[in-house]
């Protein structure tokens, strides 16, 4: 039996930008099952009524749900294909259990969106004050970030980009084929933190797990 999971170092925080708390496992400090740090970033709530307040809760309320009461709603299958892309198969409740326990995931945006795929609202200064205040307060050892949309909206900071490749001939489904992946490195307080892009779970070519499996596994070092 799993208990129901629930962040709760998240609820402690308080930050002048974050307008919804991100959701922090209660194993991120020691690096749960990576045995390092892992930041998920992903953009946006929907809403269509935008200019609404932001309830705080947002992400703890959608990350609870789909570990306690996945449906198969669209947005959890998004949740679905992101896990089994980052450890490279079906998850059990269990396992489902040490992962979201394991990071921080919040989303970049401090407002909600109309929908997907929509010109994203300009918010500049809110969102880049939460998205250093998020990093200043975890000190992740990476990020993943859901998106190359989001991925080129990122503050540089100074940083650097490299790139993360893998050989093809690991992957046999050949109707897509990348190779790289752009990482971006920043330095917070001192600390070089690598933020890898990925195609968002929800897309077409997100949804390819296994594939992206290979990126997550080495930018992870599984």
């Amino acid at each position: 039996m799993v208990n129901r999971l629930r962040s709760s170092v998240g609820n402690t925080q308080i930050m002048k930008y974050v307008k919804f708390k991100p959701w922090v496992g209660c194993n991120y400090a020691t690096g749960g099952i990576f045995w390092k740090k892992v930041l998920v970033l992903g953009e946006s709530h929907y809403c269509d009524k935008p200019n609404a307040g932001a309830d705080s809760n947002d992400t703890l309320d959608v990350i609870d749900e789909f570990i306690n009461d996945y449906r198969g709603e669209h947005y959890q299958q998004t949740f679905l294909c992101f896990e089994r892309a980052v450890m490279g198969k079906e998850l059990s409740s269990e396992e489902r259990f040490d992962f979201w326990n394991s990071i921080v995931f919040y989303n970049y945006i401090q407002q909600y969106q109309e929908g997907p795929r929509q010109a994203l609202l300009p918010q500049k200064e809110d969102n880049e004050g939460a998205f250093k205040e998020v990093l200043e307060t975890y000190l992740p050892d990476c990020i993943i970030v859901w998106g190359k949309r989001l991925y080129q909206e990122l503050p540089g900071w100074d940083g650097y980009e490299n790139y993360i490749e893998i050989d093809t001939f690991e992957y046999d489904h050949k109707s897509h084929q990348i190779d790289s992946t752009e990482v971006w490195t920043y330095n917070i307080k001192g600390k070089q933190i690598p933020a890898m892009c990925v195609y968002h779970p929800s897309s077409p070519v997100g949804k390819m797990w296994t594939y992206w499996h290979l990126f997550h596994k080495k930018f992870l070092c599984l």
